[in-house]
């Protein structure tokens, strides 16, 4: 796919995700770059501002802003939006004259006569609090203007500039629509960060190469001035974190006020005292005689975000002075073929004092590629008037939708497209927000998008609500929940979509959505009902009574989220986003309207189909576990049995289904059989056991 047939593309999913509408279609590309920069990790969390609300300010404009607490850093962002069916040119001028608007925003907001033009209720009015607030307290450290763009960069745009503005540091960037075709489909679940150490280290990392006759992976103990790594982190954050499934908000704790206290107290003690870090890169250039790193390819912190964020913050709250401070790094250089299959290993195995289990949800987990084999699996009813049945497509990791199409011909193409329309195309951040809405915890999902699949240290987020139901029994996700989560994908994309077109909209339309949904199902669980997922699956729609029924709710919930409890927060954001705000929209009196009750269905119904799938699973698991235990082969399990002669950790009967796996094909054991040998399997691998 070139970039022109990706803008195509493009242009066609989001017109199909806004219903062609043009004002929508502008707001669907703004939320779909924000979502992009807080999966690069770029912006923690975002808000909507809405152009419109001061178009009339020909040079002032912002349409998403993001802050930085732990950064002091505020991100502003303007969404160049183009219309034309050909690929168009960003040029300089227009850059120009897109960041002079940022720009203006940020010098306007300074001044308080512009806050008392806009309405209290607007979502702009309160960023422009926040910059007034944070400038009185000298909370912002810097300002980074990102212009989103589906135009393509032009060639003669050499440099974006560093300035001040209002004596703050400004960086400026730009996410065009080549560097997102490139992000797409480069099946990366990230942008590369390339780091030329020999220009900000006095050339270099001092290094010692292991050698642990692996091909694919080189090793390295690495030091680090703290100063520098302090740096990485100012200029990166959690970008730097990526294969890490924590983030600093869940670093509090003692180990961060020990850190803290040897850096203030006993700076010369760090490199004794601390573990360092664990940290993982595609490749690395070292000085000729080795003795030095000089650059390093996508550096990724595995284990030490707590170090890495301690040092930035102990120097710029604390004033500390990290001139002597040097942390350890042990580096692994893995081959990209293998990454996903060893970074995991290295995070679960590093976090030793925290321990990071398998459900901690790399791209690999079992739940994952379960989800991916049911939608390319499952054929979705087609909907009214089509006669294409389809599939809902879950991009499991980053690149997988583009990449299935990268070898096909034109035909093979079209056909792939109509089959997987991308507009059904869902990512694990996007369930999250499907299923925690469903699951009555709008807060959570108004943390954004990354902390309501991730979680936080006071919230379970998506990861730890299915690890625990996987642990348990993991035949709870099955066709039946697919399907389920489906329904209320549709329902989810159909509020937003309704919310956006309303008269009383004045902003946090994400926000509204979670809680419309959540109220709607809190409301139907006190009587004792459910929606009927499985009719709105097999229509693909959601019926005209039931949109009625919600667009009711949205306005009343609409109400609670622009006006915040007074002495809690005047931030409708920040209110939206607290347990506080949910039970406010709990306590609101919902009259349910005759029709809907025909769109549901009882608990007790409920229970009894989940009941039914399970037992379906159960035979799809059997399958699956005889189908591995056959493919991996005789030779393999051969290995296993001699391995285990020398160890010693396997079971009399887990021996004696492996002398049955050793004889195949001659003798297959059965699928409960296979069951047993392959957890007997990850015990040993756990213990040591490789197969060559």
């Amino acid at each position: 796919m070139n970039e022109l047939e990706f803008y195509q593309n493009f242009t066609q999913d989001m017109l199909a995700r806004s219903g062609a509408e043009e004002n929508f279609t502008r707001s669907v590309f703004l939320e779909y770059m924000c979502s992009i920069l807080e999966q690069e990790g770029m912006v923690s969390g975002y808000d909507i501002a809405e152009h419109k609300a001061y178009a009339d300010k020909k040079h002032i404009a912002v349409d998403a802003w993001s802050y930085d607490i732990e950064r002091s850093c505020l991100f502003l962002i303007l969404a160049d939006y183009r219309s034309s069916e050909a690929l168009e040119r960003l040029i300089n001028t227009e850059i120009k004259k897109k960041f002079r608007m940022l720009r203006n925003f940020v010098v306007t907001a300074l001044d308080n006569s512009f806050k008392k033009e806009l309405e209290e209720s607007d979502p702009v009015t309160q960023l422009a609090w926040l910059i007034g607030e944070e400038h009185h307290h000298n909370r912002i450290a810097k300002i980074h203007l990102i212009l989103v763009s589906n135009a393509i960069l032009s060639s003669k745009v050499a440099e974006l500039p560093e300035e001040i503005i209002d004596n703050y540091p400004t960086s400026y960037d730009i996410w065009d629509l080549g560097r997102v075709y490139r992000l797409e489909t480069s099946g990366r679940s990230r942008e590369v960060i390339d780091i030329s150490f020999g220009e900000i280290a006095e050339g270099g990392l001092p290094c010692l190469k292991v050698h642990t006759d692996c091909e694919d992976i080189e090793s390295y103990i690495v030091v680090i001035p703290g100063s520098v790594l302090a740096d990485l982190y100012e200029e990166h954050g959690e970008r730097l974190l990526e294969q890490n499934v924590r983030t600093f908000l869940q670093f509090r704790g003692k180990v961060n006020k020990g850190i803290r206290n040897t850096v203030v107290n006993e700076p010369h003690m760090f490199f004794s005292y601390n573990n360092g870090l664990a940290a993982t890169a595609e490749s690395v250039t070292t000085s000729n005689d080795g003795a030095l790193i000089t650059s390093v390819r996508n550096l990724q912190i595995v284990n030490g975000g707590q170090t890495t964020a301690s040092l930035f913050n102990a120097r710029k709250k604390e004033k500390a002075n990290l001139s002597s401070i040097y942390v350890q790094i042990k580096l692994s250089v893995i081959n990209i073929d293998i990454l996903e299959e060893v970074v995991p290993k290295i995070s679960e195995y590093a976090n030793t004092q925290n321990k990071v289990s398998a459900a901690d949800f790399f791209s690999n987990h079992k739940f994952h590629r379960r989800i991916e084999e049911f939608s390319r699996r499952i054929w979705a009813p087609a909907s009214e008037g089509s006669i294409e049945q389809t599939h809902w497509f879950y991009e499991r990791a980053r690149g997988q939708y583009a990449n299935k199409q990268v070898n096909l011909t034109a035909a093979e193409k079209r056909k792939f497209l109509i089959q997987n329309p991308k507009k059904q195309m869902f990512t694990k951040t996007d369930l999250a927000k499907f299923i925690l809405s469903f699951e009555e915890a709008p807060h959570e999902v108004s943390l954004g998008a990354q902390k309501a699949f991730s979680g936080t240290p006071s919230t379970k987020g998506l990861v730890k609500r299915v690890a625990e139901k996987w642990d348990k029994d993991d035949k709870e996700f099955n066709e039946l929940w697919f399907k389920q989560a489906i329904a209320k994908a549709i329902i989810f994309k159909e509020v937003d979509k309704m919310i956006f077109q309303s008269p009383w909209y004045q902003g946090y339309k994400a926000n509204i959505v979670t809680y419309t949904i959540a109220k709607l199902c809190s409301v139907l669980r006190k009587r004792d009902l459910t929606m009927d997922y499985l009719m709105i699956w097999d229509t693909q729609e959601v019926p005209r009574e039931l949109m009625a029924q919600l667009c009711a709710i949205a306005e009343r919930v609409n109400e609670v989220i622009l006006y915040p409890e007074e002495g809690i927060t005047s931030n409708s954001s920040e209110w939206s986003k607290k347990l506080m705000c949910w039970e406010a929209v709990k306590d609101l009196r919902i009259e349910l309207s005759g029709e809907v009750m025909s769109y549901c269905i009882t608990t007790d119904e409920k229970s009894q189909n989940e009941r039914d799938a399970k037992k379906t699973q159960k035979m799809y698991n059997g399958i699956n576990d005889q189908t591995y235990v056959v493919n991996k082969g005789s030779d393999h399990w051969a290995q296993l049995r001699d391995w285990n002669r020398v160890n010693n950790i396997l079971s009399p009967t887990e021996l004696s289904i492996l002398n049955i796996a050793c004889s195949i094909p001659n003798k297959i054991p059965s699928d409960k059989q296979s069951m047993i040998l392959i957890r007997a399997e990850e015990r040993a691998k756990t213990e040591g056991f490789f197969s060559g």
